[in-house]
């Protein structure tokens, strides 16, 4: 199952999941660009070069935690439905 759930995610979910769709995605992606730069006019190239790591960290976290969120999620609905006797008799 887990074969079938990872290529679900990393074709299909994953690209619809990262489209923008309502008004407040475009917004706060506005917003976190403007204090990218923001930040960045204030720091030098070295603490940049940190930061940005460090986001990039904090980015493969949050996929990585999301990704286990999906997989946890179907789980339970697929175990749910079969006790709850959908599937099965």
């Amino acid at each position: 199952m887990k074969e079938i759930l990872e290529k679900l995610w990393t074709e299909y979910l994953a690209e619809e999941c990262a489209q923008m769709d309502t008004d407040e995605e475009r917004k706060l992606t506005e917003n976190t660009g403007s204090l990218h730069e923001k930040v960045n006019a204030l720091l030098g190239k070295e603490e940049r070069e940190a930061l940005e790591k460090y986001v990039d960290a904090i980015y493969d976290m949050e996929a990585l935690f999301v990704k286990k969120a999906f997989f946890k999620g179907c789980e339970f609905t697929l175990s749910f439905l079969l006790e709850a006797g959908t599937f099965g008799d």
